[in-house]
């Protein structure tokens, strides 16, 4: 992620509209605030309005998205031309490998269909269980390894978290996973680039709402809506730059890339 930034652009005052995932997802895939769609939770409801994926299908995208597939879009079942899931389902969600084979079967897909693409890749890290911890937060054995462990006396602690073992030891497992997620997206960059579609291609990075602890996701502080946000789109941003002048929000970002 850090190289991504590198070559593009971040924005150190991007907001998502709402902290938790359905009705911040769907802003993203609607412009429209959540009030305004109706997605105010955790539900689908009939849209008689446009959404991002439809009206590029309209002109002659390719669109595919791999995982929160129930959650980007406000009705079931979504129009995506492509549907991505690894052969061995869920357990492959938070699996490098896995997103390299799954971008790559995107792209030729689109390229099969003679389109460009649009192609929304969803990783589950760092949502809850964490690595290594099971869903009641004892240890376990997780196949997926990132790339670097954390040691609870190693990592930061937020300033709205106290300084506590058990907090340290938590957010051990939090950095972890957050490595593998940053393993992910370095995996869905390769397999783009040895596509040979990089230089071709608009690269957006982003969350849906801030890390799940006290104080950030599900609740209304900075931390709650404050997210990475990173463009890379050869030939028009510069790399290595950062905006911190102007704020930016997910509601704009179907129509940033209708514009695109």
């Amino acid at each position: 992620i850090d190289r991504l930034a590198s070559e593009g652009i971040r924005f150190t005052h991007a907001h998502v509209q709402v902290a938790n995932c359905v009705p911040s997802r769907n802003v993203m895939q609607t412009g429209r605030y959540p009030h305004n769609s109706g997605v105010e939770g955790f539900y689908q409801v009939k849209a008689d309005f446009p959404i991002l994926p439809d009206l590029l299908k309209k002109h002659g995208y390719f669109t595919a998205i791999k995982g929160k597939v129930s959650h980007s879009t406000p009705f079931h079942p979504h129009p995506w031309d492509l549907v991505l899931s690894p052969d061995r389902g869920r357990g492959l969600d938070r699996n490098q490998e896995a997103f390299a084979t799954l971008t790559q079967q995107a792209i030729a897909a689109g390229r099969k269909a003679g389109k460009p693409f649009y192609l929304l890749m969803n990783i589950t890290d760092p949502h809850k269980p964490f690595y290594g911890l099971g869903k009641h937060g004892e240890e376990i054995d997780d196949p997926n390894v990132p790339s670097k462990t954390y040691l609870p006396e190693e990592v930061p602690v937020p300033g709205f978290l106290p300084d506590l073992p058990i907090v340290r030891r938590e957010l051990a497992h939090y950095y972890s996973s957050v490595r593998r997620a940053d393993d992910c997206v370095g995996a869905i960059l390769a397999a783009l680039q040895e596509s040979g579609e990089a230089d071709n291609t608009l690269v957006m990075f982003l969350s849906d709402h801030g890390m799940p602890f006290p104080f950030a996701k599900t609740s209304l502080y900075h931390h709650s809506t404050h997210t990475p946000w990173i463009v890379r789109w050869p030939g028009t941003t510069r790399p290595n730059t950062a905006d911190s002048e102007h704020m930016i929000s997910a509601v704009d970002f179907m129509p940033t890339v209708l514009d695109a």
